[in-house]
């Protein structure tokens, strides 16, 4: 069959072009393989290989990238050379780069979508990655609530309440108030991780009446008592020895202090100013918290930890139930990133 003339011409056409293409394709593909060092080239292939759509949308990629990558892999396969990706549609020389990269420096820090520090200080990855349990620590005037949770099943293991008993008409001495927060310390379990709100810096009351001399004087001795707990914490299992070498002129902190309107926000529990009682929140979550959820989606509550929250009076259930929104929230946005958490807030507007 002879071709026509203009057919002939476009035949010509199409394979000048794709000769082009396939030169270009195979010296980008040369060149990004020869920017990168061995060590380098098995991390970017062992994270690209290995990373569900979650953990890659926390590098220097698209979604619709990442998606079109997805399809690919179940089609070709996993990568077996870096230079593989220029073959997915919609992976430029630039975009590779820009993705590789953001492989090789590390994974961005999807919390910094919230506005604000919510953190102090900041959670470092390697701490993050490491910790296997989270004790948060709730402090009231009267009561101290805490919080223990398994960070590998996402499963509360200790849930407590300690009330404060103060000697009626007497004003505590500083003394008397570091014998409290000793008690309350050595009830405390270990952890890798321990949780406190952020306090704030003022121990003026608010309303109408902020230099209450009463309301003063209660604030400061709570935040004297917290003082003394987070120095008693950080001090455990500290055996100085004056005689070594060691620096011992920086304190290894062990305690974080979340923005105290996180919990609130991202569970319903704050009415513009005022906050409300946390019982039917948690009765909620307590609900879904039946199950160990293997993606780490919500936590897991044993019957004897749900019975003893049921069994108590509503000042207790209300002082748990912030105890227990305080380690979720904490978990949830610090330690497992979870995306829709972090969505919420971040819409939200969180100031």
């Amino acid at each position: 069959m002879m071709l026509s003339t203009v057919n002939r011409k476009f035949l010509i056409s199409c394979c000048k072009t794709y000769r082009s293409v396939s030169s270009t394709k195979c010296f980008l593909s040369l060149e990004t393989k020869n920017k990168y060092s061995d060590s380098e080239k098995l991390k970017i292939l062992h994270t690209v290989n290995n990373s569900d759509s979650e953990n890659l949308s926390r590098y220097d990629v698209a979604k619709s990238r990442i998606r079109k990558l997805s399809e690919w892999m179940k089609k070709y396969g996993k990568l077996t050379d870096i230079s593989e990706l220029e073959n997915v549609d919609g992976f430029t020389e630039k975009t590779v780069e820009k993705f590789y990269k953001s492989i090789l420096d590390g994974p961005k820090n999807v919390v910094n979508k919230i506005k604000g520090q919510i953190l102090h200080p900041t959670l470092s990855e390697s701490v993050r990655q490491n910790c296997r349990s989270v004790l948060s620590v709730y402090v009231t005037v009267n009561s101290v609530c805490w919080t223990l949770i398994d960070k590998a099943n996402y499963e509360l293991l200790e849930w407590k309440y300690h009330g404060i008993v103060y000697p009626e008409g007497k004003r505590l001495q500083i003394n008397e108030i570091l014998d409290i927060a000793w008690q309350i310390s050595t009830k405390l379990p270990e952890a890798d991780i321990y949780v406190m709100k952020a306090e704030s810096t003022s121990l003026r009351a608010a309303g109408s009446d902020p230099n209450n001399p009463k309301v003063l004087s209660v604030n400061l001795q709570k935040a004297q008592m917290i003082a003394m707990m987070i120095a008693l914490i950080n001090t455990r299992n500290i055996n100085v020895n004056r005689a070594s070498e060691e620096n011992t002129d920086k304190l290894n902190q062990k305690i974080y202090f979340l923005r105290s309107t996180l919990p609130y926000r991202l569970y319903g529990t704050l009415v513009g100013n005022e906050r409300v009682s946390t019982d039917q929140t948690v009765e909620m979550l307590l609900e879904d918290a039946k199950k160990i959820c293997p993606n780490n989606s919500h936590v897991y509550v044993n019957d004897s930890l749900i019975s003893m929250f049921r069994s108590q009076k509503e000042l207790q259930k209300d002082m748990l139930g912030h105890s227990l929104l305080l380690s979720l929230t904490f978990m949830d946005i610090c330690i497992y990133m979870n995306q829709k958490s972090i969505a919420k807030l971040s819409k939200n507007g969180e100031k």
